[in-house]
């Protein structure tokens, strides 16, 4: 065995150990917590990325799973470690994100090569929008998020600009772009 090979059979020592559904449960627990998902937000990323049940049985799921009713399957564990992984890496890559505020008290910010605005609303909310350049041709995505406070907005823009630059990759493909 070469000497990269045997690097690399050090670092991935093989799969990870069968852990007990109670701890199962509470990294689904932990996980959505960070990532600060509902179980409705959860069911909707889950159909948006093809799940075809229902969204009323796409959430009984992850309730049932919440609540300890069934185990927590190892593909919602895998479905929840990418997301985790996701986030984590797009806040170490852009957790010093400068933000601009206009006179009309919209935060705005350049990401890679989209831009994203917060638009404060009635009531303290805020609406996320995205787009992949700063004219109004530029592909933005079929989205307006309302959220409940700046902090909020800003935590979930990162993964909102990062779902629009799947979109338009998927656009790109499906017409041979």
């Amino acid at each position: 065995m070469d000497a990269d090979m045997e690097e690399q059979s050090d670092i991935f020592e093989g799969p990870l150990q069968p852990r007990s559904p109670e701890i199962r449960r509470q990294e689904f627990i932990d996980g959505l917590a960070e990532l600060r998902l509902t179980p409705a937000a959860l069911a909707f990323k889950m159909e948006k990325l093809g799940d075809d049940r229902s969204i009323k049985a796409i959430m009984r799921s992850i309730e049932r799973m919440i609540s300890g009713e069934t185990k927590v399957s190892a593909e919602m564990s895998v479905i929840l470690s990418m997301l985790l992984r996701q986030h984590r890496r797009l806040k170490d890559r852009y957790g010093e994100l400068q933000w601009q505020v206009t006179e009309h008290g919209t935060h705005q910010a350049k990401v890679d090569d989209w831009y994203v605005y917060l638009s404060p609303q009635t009531r303290g909310r805020w609406i996320l929008s995205c787009a992949a350049g700063p004219s109004r041709q530029d592909y933005s995505p079929p989205f307006g998020h309302w959220l409940d406070s700046l902090e909020e907005a800003k935590f979930k823009a990162l993964v909102e600009v990062e779902e629009g630059m799947n979109q338009l990759a998927e656009i790109k493909h499906e017409n041979g772009l």
